[in-house]
């Protein structure tokens, strides 16, 4: 911030005028989605998950050099795998359960690697708004 207030700030590039509008969402992620990312040899849960970026569960804020450009990232998504990923390292903080994640943009991905990406967000989004009836019989 630029200003001592309370009040909210234009941030430098955005068109003000557009007012506050989210285009895109993370989706958060389970356990039981079993979703994963590796950097340099080493494997972190996904936390949540979006076309532009991943947060990942870490043992420490010094995990990752913030601006960091990380070469040959690999995605697991279940079956699906999407390698050659490069992320940068943008933001550390503590989540709600108290442990430590990272936030990293996908940096210059492919086409194809977007593509299928999409595709496995598609997906988890489609998961994730399932609604069981809740007055429908269960066996």
């Amino acid at each position: 911030m630029t200003e001592d207030s309370i009040d909210f700030q234009p941030i430098p590039g955005e068109n003000a005028e557009d007012g506050q509008v989210r285009h895109l969402f993370r989706v958060s992620v389970s356990l039981i989605d079993d979703i994963w990312v590796n950097f340099g040899g080493n494997e972190y849960l996904v936390i949540n998950l979006s076309a532009t970026g991943v947060a990942v569960n870490v043992s420490s804020c010094l995990e990752f050099d913030f601006g960091h450009i990380i070469d040959d990232a690999r995605l697991r998504i279940g079956d699906v795998h999407i390698t050659g990923v490069c992320a940068k390292a943008i933001h550390c903080s503590v989540n709600d359960s108290g442990n430590f994640q990272f936030g990293l943009q996908w940096v210059d991905m492919s086409t194809e690697n977007k593509k299928t990406l999409e595709q496995a967000l598609g997906q988890l989004k489609v998961k994730a708004l399932k609604v069981k009836d809740l007055f429908e019989e269960h066996p």
